[in-house]
């Protein structure tokens, strides 16, 4: 059966593939938290998945309303990812602050207020990552800060031209990568810097931008179609996250390896687009991968939890301790989802985008393709 190439697929009214992604990210991370090491796809790849695929799906609902209107409301921007992010992020931080006071972890105390405003990076490059319960939200600081410039600086750009935006988007790329570099090496920043501070992580999400870009130009999507034409072609870019992973000294680690991945990873994010209507891939389409794809947000934020959970249940082996722990890091995320969460996405539709700018058409090269993406911003 042939795969249908990928100008079909973004007419869809949903992006195949996205949640599977999305569930293979978040369960490596929760596997490297506990202990586990995967093969090609580690925690640091996990981490940088999602700021791809947030940087991509971003983008791509802001060309979208571009397309539409002309310009962004921001007023709605902002509350539909307010809706989609604070209720989970602060139910969270409440049950976690709460405890981790109550049974004297002294850690938290200082992280409390980062945590709050979404500064937890910084802290944590700063400072180091503490014990705390919420020191892996570093990385929700790092796309919430994204959040909240991404929709300004897009509007400059667009009012200069794509062209302009793909450019910087190249150039803020490079400058990145060679500002991680240079406070790694030079500076000695060490490594927690370079790891968890805004500054020196902006390439992967400007890679994920730069990917919802590329995708609206027939040229690109030409090459992209060519390198997603075969099952075992996503294997090259898995292959050398591995190398990444594994090879290269900590100045590689620390400096070009964050650009080189994020790289690797948008183009796996596509082939897997196209890919995952074939039958190797389709499992990145069951019900179950989506399903965890879907709440993999909940996942991320409660799989601390989960985790020390299983660890507490001394009387089983620790293989079935960890599946414990992933269950309940699981039970915790459906929880946190249907309970809480849906009450909150269920209004995110007073604020969608609808109709043309009066006497204002879309721009031609427009792929109707953008349209899926209103469907998919209820789960990103």
């Amino acid at each position: 059966m042939a795969l249908p190439n990928l100008e079909a697929l973004l007419e869809q009214k949903k992006l195949p593939g996205l949640d599977g992604f999305r569930m293979v990210a978040v369960m490596a991370v929760v596997l490297a938290h506990s202990g586990v090491g995967t093969l090609f796809f580690s925690a640091r790849h996990g981490v940088a998945g999602f700021f791809v695929l947030s940087g991509f799906l971003i983008t791509w609902l802001l060309l979208k309303e571009h397309a539409k209107t002309g310009t962004v409301s921001f007023r709605k921007f902002y509350m539909r990812r307010s809706l989609r992010i604070f209720p989970a992020y602060y139910a969270f931080l409440l049950v976690s602050i709460s405890w981790d006071l109550f049974r004297g972890n002294d850690d938290i105390k200082e992280a409390i207020v980062p945590g709050l405003f979404y500064f937890m990076n910084y802290h944590n490059a700063l400072e180091g990552h503490s014990s705390s319960s919420i020191a892996h939200v570093w990385s929700l600081a790092i796309e919430e800060q994204f959040y909240l410039i991404w929709p300004m600086l897009f509007v400059f750009l667009m009012r200069r031209g794509r062209e302009y935006a793909v450019a910087f988007l190249i150039i803020a790329s490079l400058v990145v990568l060679a500002w991680r570099s240079y406070s790694y090496t030079y500076l000695e920043y060490g490594p927690s810097y370079a790891y968890n501070a805004f500054d020196t992580r902006f390439d992967n999400l400007a890679l994920g931008c730069l990917l919802a870009f590329l995708a609206q130009k027939p040229r690109w999507l030409s090459v992209f179609n060519s390198i997603s034409s075969r099952f075992w072609m996503p294997f090259i870019p898995l292959g050398l996250l591995f190398l990444s992973k594994e090879y290269g000294s900590g100045d590689y680690a620390y400096g070009p390896a964050f650009t080189v991945d994020a790289l690797l990873l948008s183009i796996l994010l596509l082939q897997l687009i196209r890919l995952s209507s074939g039958a190797v891939w389709g499992w990145l389409n069951h019900p179950v991968s989506v399903y965890l794809g879907v709440i993999s947000y909940p996942i991320y934020l409660w799989h601390v939890w989960g985790l020390q959970a299983g660890d507490k249940l001394n009387f089983l082996p620790e293989w079935l301790q960890l599946l414990a722990g992933v269950i309940l890091s699981g039970v915790l995320a459906s929880a946190s989802y249907h309970f809480l969460e849906k009450r909150f996405l269920r209004l995110k539709h007073r604020y969608e985008v609808v109709g043309a700018k009066p006497g204002r058409s879309p721009k031609a090269g427009n792929p109707s393709g953008m349209e899926s993406l209103a469907a998919r911003e209820r789960s990103s």
